[in-house]
């Protein structure tokens, strides 16, 4: 009889669901020898810095906040006071001639709607990480005063912004540009239309506006890294462990040094986890094929990558943003993703999207040091070149490079 080929685990950018559908179920699982473990066991190889279960609001499945983002609970419904606030404060920002870089609180005042905006924060961190707020109308705007509503809304979220790439910018509009900038299929997934895995940005606050959804699909998917680190702990806990080890090789697609290594995942000092990554420059994709002359991931460590997938994809909570509404995330909580869209001559998708910083959200869950050089290049910008483009960028060079690290998970 012919020997059957053993087959490795999916290193593709989107992994097939390999694991039996109970997987993620079993309270125990056998080892390699047959014996039959059991979760109090397997609390043993997780790293002691690390918890065995996390208890917070945070840790939560789809299903169970369905019913809440059905009655719009965890969204902030604009009224028409509170528009006519946010137009106010835009039009006086104009006249007054500031510059988009200068946007703060002072200068644009909104003594209403700003506390409620201040408080609704707090679900950043003190509950389940995520909120929107619904009820503008970008149609009725220019595209310069959409991003200062935007940019002055979210100034009560998070005062200062990141830089999104090695150009400056400040904001990145998130939509398919479509082959006539890139006849050869090679743009990169922010400014295509393709699925995105599971992933997470740079800073601890991330901001989308929608000014258009899809004809069908581009649904923007979040799930608790809590919930997915509860999850993996109590069925393959060895997985933290490697999770948590600096064996993981990132790829810099050309830059110096030409790859760094650093663990996926982190403790706090008040028994959290931080899991900041991307399966881009682990694994590479169509668009961005790994280099060659960089370690190549493990098959253990491919496994450990598609359980964090498989887990997010099994609890994550969907939802299609309609023209208006801004979702606001704590990055160091959830992860996030989308489905596959297709726009139509009527309907494209279009987001922009904001790295902010929120002091609360990073005391609650304080930047490992080994991301602290990514933080600060992001948010540490005072002299150097910021831009603000009103519209997408779609010149070849700039939605092909293999280099930038905004969002091309």
């Amino acid at each position: 009889m012919a020997s059957q080929a053993i087959l490795g685990p999916d290193r593709a950018w989107i992994p097939a669901q390999s694991y039996p559908s109970d997987y993620f179920n079993a309270r125990h699982y056998r080892s390699d020898n047959g014996a039959v473990q059991t979760s109090r066991l397997q609390h043993s190889a997780i790293p002691p810095d690390f918890p065995s279960t996390i208890d917070l609001p945070t840790a939560w499945s789809g299903a169970d906040l369905e019913y809440l983002l059905e009655h719009e609970r965890h969204c902030l419904q604009l009224n028409q006071s509170q528009v006519a606030e946010l137009e106010k404060a835009s039009k006086a920002f104009q006249e007054n001639g500031h510059p988009l870089e200068k946007m703060s609180r002072q200068n644009f005042p909104l003594p209403v709607l700003g506390e409620c905006l201040k408080a609704l924060a707090r679900e950043l961190t003190e509950g389940v990480g995520f909120f929107r707020v619904c009820g503008l109308d970008p149609k009725r705007y220019s595209k310069e005063t959409n991003i200062i509503i935007y940019l002055g809304l979210t100034t009560y979220i998070g005062e200062r912004r990141g830089r999104q790439d090695e150009h400056g910018n400040m904001l990145l509009h998130l939509t398919d540009v479509g082959h006539v900038p890139d006849p050869n299929n090679r743009r990169q997934a922010p400014y295509s239309n393709v699925e995105q895995p599971f992933h997470t940005d740079t800073g601890d606050t991330i901001a989308l506006y929608s000014l258009g959804e899809a004809h069908s699909g581009g649904e923007s998917r979040l799930a608790s890294i809590a919930t997915v680190y509860n999850e993996i702990a109590a069925v393959k806990p060895e997985l933290i462990n490697l999770l948590s080890s600096p064996t993981w090789a990132f790829d810099r697609f050309g830059q110096w040094p030409p790859y760094v290594m650093r663990p996926l995942i982190y403790p706090t000092p008040s028994k959290k986890a931080i899991l900041s990554f991307s399966r881009r420059p682990l694994l590479g994709n169509a668009s961005s094929p790994r280099s060659s002359d960089i370690p190549d991931l493990p098959a253990n460590h491919v496994e450990a990558l598609n359980a964090v997938q498989f887990s997010a994809s099994r609890h994550a909570l969907s939802m299609k943003l309609k023209p208006g509404d801004i979702l606001v995330w704590n990055n160091l909580a959830l992860m996030h993703g989308r489905s596959a869209f297709t726009d139509s001559a009527e309907d494209k998708r279009h987001l922009i999207r904001l790295w902010l910083h929120n002091e609360a959200t990073e005391t609650e869950f304080p930047i490992p040091k080994e991301l602290k050089p990514q933080w600060d290049d992001a948010f540490e910008h005072v002299g150097r070149p910021q831009m603000w483009p009103l519209e997408p960028i779609r010149d070849n060079s700039y939605i092909c490079t293999r280099q930038r690290s905004s969002g091309h998970a």
